[in-house]
C-alpha cells in the first residue's frame, strides 16, 4: 500500500445513521458491510451508532445474521449491557461541557466532544495529560449539522485547530465534511468545510502556522490546490498529521471516496 494511501486509512467513520442521512440500522449495517467488502475498505472506520438507537441496531444485527462488525458508540462513555458477541465497540463518544473528563473503557478510544470556548480548550490540555498517563482519549469537534448555526465559522475552526495543536491533543471531527474542499451546498446554502482543508490546516498548525495562514487554508475552495499540497508532503508529515487528525464522521462515506478518486489521491490499483 502506498504512503499516500495510508494517509487516508481509517479516516472515514461511517455515520450513515445520523442526519442528514438518518438511515435505519438495517440499511446502515448492510451498506457498512458493503463498504467493508469494497476496494476502499481500508479507508472506512467503524459504523457509528447512537446509544438511543442501540436496541434498534442490536435487532438489525441479529436479523442480518450477526456479522462481525466494529462500531463506535455515540452519546455515552458506558457500554450497553447487551453488546452482541460479534460486535466490537472500539470507541465511545460523549459531550464534555466541563472537566473532569469521563472515564474511558478498556480497549476502546474515548472521544470527548468539546466546544470552541475556554472550557473546550481547557479540555484539550486535560486530554493531553490523560494520554500521557496512557489513556486512550481524543478530542472531538462538530463541524456541521442540519442548521446554519451548526456550522462553525472559519475563525472558530482555526481556534480549535490551533488549541488542539498547541496541546498536542488528537482530534476527530464530525458532520458537514461531505467533500474534499469547502463548498456551498446547492440545496441548503450552508457553507461546508472540506475535509482536505481541515487535513491541510491541521498539518500546518502542527508546524506553527499563524491564524491568517490557517484561515486561508480552511477557506480554499480549489480541491486541486489542496490535493497538490497533500501530495507534496513527506511520509513523516503523513504520519504526523494523522496522529493529530484521527478521523471524521460522514453520513455518506462514498462522497469523500469519490472525491479522493477524482483528485487522483487514491486508486483501486494502489491497495
Amino acid at each position: 500500500m502506498s504512503p499516500l494511501r495510508l494517509l487516508f486509512s481509517g479516516l472515514l467513520d461511517d455515520a450513515a445513521m445520523f442526519p442528514p442521512g438518518n438511515a435505519t440500522s438495517a440499511a446502515a449495517l448492510d451498506a457498512h458491510l458493503a463498504h467493508r467488502a469494497s476496494w476502499y475498505a481500508d479507508l472506512v472506520g467503524p459504523l457509528l451508532v447512537h446509544c438511543d438507537r442501540w436496541p434498534e441496531f442490536v435487532a438489525a444485527h441479529a436479523h442480518a445474521g450477526a456479522p462481525d462488525v466494529e462500531v463506535g458508540l455515540i452519546g455515552s462513555a458506558e457500554l450497553p449491557s447487551d453488546v452482541p458477541a460479534d460486535v466490537r465497540v472500539i470507541g465511545s463518544e460523549t459531550v464534555v461541557r466541563q472537566l473532569p473528563l469521563p472515564a474511558g473503557g478498556t480497549g476502546r478510544v474515548l472521544a470527548c466532544e468539546v466546544s470552541a470556548d475556554p472550557a473546550g480548550f481547557e479540555a484539550f490540555a486535560e486530554i493531553a495529560r490523560s494520554r500521557a498517563r496512557g489513556e486512550a482519549v481524543i478530542g472531538k469537534y462538530r463541524t456541521g449539522g442540519t442548521t446554519p448555526e451548526a456550522f462553525p465559522s472559519i475563525d472558530q475552526l482555526v481556534a480549535v485547530v490551533m488549541a488542539a495543536a498547541a496541546a498536542e491533543a488528537p482530534m476527530k471531527f464530525t458532520a458537514g465534511l461531505h467533500h474534499a474542499a469547502r463548498f456551498t451546498a446547492a440545496d441548503t446554502g450552508f457553507e461546508h468545510h472540506g475535509f482536505l482543508n481541515l487535513l491541510v490546516a491541521v498539518e500546518a498548525a502542527r508546524r506553527g502556522a499563524a491564524e491568517p495562514t490557517l484561515a486561508a487554508l480552511l477557506g480554499e475552495r480549489d480541491a486541486g490546490r489542496l490535493a497538490a499540497t497533500v501530495t507534496s508532503w513527506t511520509e513523516d508529515q503523513f504520519s504526523g498529521v494523522r496522529s493529530a487528525f484521527v478521523s471524521f464522521g460522514c453520513c455518506g462515506v462514498q462522497d469523500p471516496v469519490n472525491d479522493l478518486v477524482a483528485l487522483q489521491l487514491i486508486d483501486k490499483e494502489d491497495v
